[in-house]
């Protein structure tokens, strides 16, 4: 022990340490853990800093459930280490112990960047899957809690009662300008309950400040299932961040890079809610939300007094309108909530029969439910809730899978249809496509591309590896000048060089503008990435809604168009090739700025062009932009399908009839049952109707991304491709688990789809499979 206290000797404070410069504000964020800042309100704090703001983040709790104080200790070195590098400067920090209402606080000021302070509570935690709750305990049972010590060398502990703490962390707000802080409006344990207790003893606190300052609200755990919201260059400066905190608490820095555990879930995604101190309210308020199976995008309804629930299509009706209300209970108790319907105000129960929708009774057990953070509910008797050949089960807890994962939004990670998945091109050049794909690595920010083929016996095979070391304790960006990284990346797969080879592109940000790296394909690899072009600050990834490939002017090379946001309404196209300026190829002030695009053959040119789609009214729109071989000629929504929702498809362009027009092929969830709809739109000057081709009842909408390809030069039907995510085992901690797989299934030209040809699992996980394509959703 005395070997590891070393570790953590003080850095003396200087007698003439000038004050912080504080006059552009001071933020002060008050969360449960000493990782909660980093993960669900940063970058928050990093954009202050940023700023000019002075920050001072304040951990109540100190370790975890029942750790030892050298826990304390480590979990505090992580979170200097990771606060030193989001100012960019040492890790050398003046450490003391000062006073706030007559409580000894811990406190960290960053010695290069004084404008950070640390402020340490060191309380005990509890559990996140239920047990004691020493936070709840305190606040709602008037309980006295003693600290942690709050000297480095053991000595010092204090205690508190709900009056004490309030009076510290009201003595600490006083100086803020502006304050962040957890969820209070939520129950245990859709959150961990010293979330929520920490955020609402910050609330109390702050109202009494007897001053209306701005107050932010951030959701915790359930963000990992919601769709990325932060930008390119905030989640690669938070990877690198909360990279550093756990290469010391764990010892693993690798698990962040991804999205496959819950620590890299967290971190390109931070959802909140802005009000002010002076907002009255009660510590829980109410807020209906949507229960919907991710598996298959349907959403838990009532069924009426006396009846089951059931699923149905997610329509927005209030009898998909949910809340949960929590019971009186010992803080950390499971069973502590009733599932009640908002518009009906019943509340589902659990009997030996099943499940049962009757009159609320908070007395009952059978209607006190276990909300969960992390995808799976809990019901009365302990079981899950899940989904079983189409209808609503609740099932033994063990070997579960994707049918028994949940979401409070069906926008979802799964179903967000700005991701891209795979890619197809001939890259061999033998006259057939190929699969490609690109997958994070594990041990940095940097990525790996795999190409398979539609073969059982053709194995996927890297084609190029592109390793980007993490290095903890560096204070520059880890991505930076020409490094490639998978979250600011986005790819491209076409002939750029017109040698008959696929070649991949990369986009990503560089030196003001936009740069374009070219991957060539040599038959059997990728080779070195080579600058292609390298665009000015008139063009940046942060207002490319979409980059599109394609040879649009007909030289015989792939061509780039940028579609980028004007600063009016609608979109810019602009045309890129390898050697020319890039070229305003169309004006399109009338489309959304969240159009999306499709290269495709459409009518009235021999030249590949561009089908925009758009959500009008809810409804999916179509507008074919045709090239002329210098720009392109728009006829703006020629068709509105208000069947297909365009919140809820996922659509792809291919000849299906050989025609040499493209046609498209467009997949919804099915609303009835699990499975998937396939619906299929012929291509012409006009489109035709939307016309259900089929149903693939073994398929998950949410896990599954099509596209349309001939296989190979001789075909004379298209396949619809999906790239999907096998139905594996769901892991505790490694819950987006899954391989990706491929399937296909060939069209006639009568639009009709032949049986399933599964190809098999491939190398690596789908989720980290995922990445941007587009900018913005469909906003109409």
């Amino acid at each position: 022990m005395c070997a590891f206290f070393s570790l953590f000797v003080p850095v003396q404070a200087h007698a003439a340490a000038a004050s912080p410069d504080c006059h552009a504000g001071t933020l002060i964020t008050v969360v449960a853990h000493l990782d909660d800042d980093l993960l669900f309100v940063d970058p928050g704090i990093s954009d202050k800093l940023d700023a000019g703001w002075c920050i001072t983040t304040v951990h109540i709790v100190g370790g975890a459930n029942g750790a030892k104080f050298d826990y304390v200790l480590l979990r505090e070195t992580g979170t200097k280490l990771a606060y030193a590098r989001m100012a960019g400067v040492p890790d050398e920090w003046r450490e003391s112990t000062v006073t706030f209402a007559g409580k000894p606080v811990h406190q960290l000021v960053l010695a290069q960047q004084p404008r950070v302070k640390l402020l340490e509570l060191r309380l005990p935690g509890g559990g996140v899957r239920g047990g004691k709750v020493p936070l709840g305990l305190l606040w709602d049972r008037g309980q006295t809690l003693t600290t942690y010590p709050l000297n480095a060398d053991g000595t010092a502990p204090t205690s508190y009662d709900r009056a004490s703490l309030i009076a510290t962390l009201r003595a600490i707000l006083a100086d803020a300008t502006e304050i962040y802080t957890l969820n209070p409006d939520t129950v245990a344990f859709m959150e961990h309950p010293d979330h929520i207790y920490a955020a609402r003893m910050t609330r109390t606190a702050a109202q009494g400040l007897k001053r209306s300052l701005p107050i932010g609200y951030h959701v915790t755990y359930p963000t990992g299932g919601l769709p990325k919201n932060l930008d390119a260059a905030d989640t690669l400066r938070k990877r690198d961040v909360v990279g550093s905190y756990f290469a010391v608490d764990g010892n693993d820095a690798g698990h962040v890079f991804g999205e496959y555990m819950w620590d890299g879930n967290w971190v390109a995604r931070r959802y909140w809610s802005a009000a002010r101190t002076s907002d009255a309210g009660p510590d829980f308020q109410l807020r209906p939300f949507q229960l919907v199976n991710e598996y298959s995008s349907r959403c838990l309804a009532s069924g009426g007094a006396g009846n089951a629930p059931r699923l149905g299509a997610c329509s927005g009706d209030a009898s998909q309108n949910w809340f949960w209300k929590q019971l009186p209970a010992t803080p950390g108790e499971k069973n502590d909530a009733l599932l009640v319907n908002a518009s009906t105000r019943a509340c589902i129960a659990e009997r030996d029969s099943g499940l049962v929708e009757e009159a609320c009774d908070a007395k009952s057990a059978a209607q006190r439910w276990t909300p969960w953070d992390f995808g799976f509910v809990y019901t009365p008797l302990n079981h899950c809730l899940g989904e079983k050949n189409g209808t609503l089960t609740a099932g033994r807890c063990s070997l579960l899978t994707a049918e028994y994962r949940w979401s409070p939004s069906p926008q979802t990670v799964w179903t967000d249809t700005r991701q891209e998945g795979a890619l197809y091109g001939d890259v061999r050049g033998a006259g057939r496509d190929s699969t490609v794909y690109v997958q994070r690595r594990k041990d940095g920010p940097g990525f790996n591309v795999w190409v398979a083929e539609m073969s059982r016996i053709d194995q996927a095979a890297p084609w190029y590896l592109n390793a980007v070391p993490f290095d903890p304790k560096a204070t520059a960006p880890t991505c930076q000048g020409d490094t490639l990284c998978f979250d600011s990346a986005r790819f491209l797969l076409a002939d750029f060089d017109g040698d008959g080879r696929a070649d991949l592109m990369v986009v990503t940000p560089r030196n003001g503008g936009t740069a374009f790296w070219l991957l060539r394909s040599a038959g059997t690899h990728f080779e070195a990435p080579r600058l292609w072009r390298q665009t000015s600050a008139a063009w940046t990834p942060d207002i490319a809604q979409q980059y599109i490939a394609g040879d649009f002017n007909g030289d015989g090379r792939a061509d780039v168009v940028i579609a980028q946001k004007r600063k009016d309404a609608g979109l810019d196209l602009w045309m890129l090739d390898s050697a020319a300026p890039p070229a305003l190829w169309l004006e399109a002030r009338e489309l959304d700025a969240g159009a999306r695009f499709l290269p495709a053959r459409v009518a009235g040119s021999p030249k590949a062009g561009l089908i925009a789609m758009e959500n009008v009214d809810g409804a999916l729109a179509l507008s074919p932009l045709a090239s002329t071989g210098s720009a392109f000629t728009a006829r703006y929504r020629t068709n509105v399908y208000p069947q297909l929702r365009a919140a809820s498809v996922k659509v792809a362009a291919g000849d299906i009839d050989g025609d040499g027009v493209d046609d498209l092929a467009v997949l919804e969830p099915r609303g009835d049952a699990s499975g998937t709809r396939v619906f299929t739109i012929k291509g012409g000057r006009v489109f035709g109707p939307a016309q259900k081709t089929a149903t693939l009842r073994d398929t998950s909408y949410a896990d599954s991304m099509p596209a349309l390809i001939r296989r190979n030069e001789h075909d004379n039907h298209a396949t619809l491709m999906l790239f999907r995510r096998a139905n594996a085992l769901l892991k505790e901690f490694y819950f987006t688990g899954g391989a990706p797989s491929l399937a296909g299934y060939d069209i006639d030209t009568s639009f009709r789809l032949g049986p399933v040809q599964i190809w098999g699992d491939l190398p690596g996980l789908f989720s980290e499979s995922l990445w941007t394509k587009t900018l913005a959703y469909w906003s109409r």
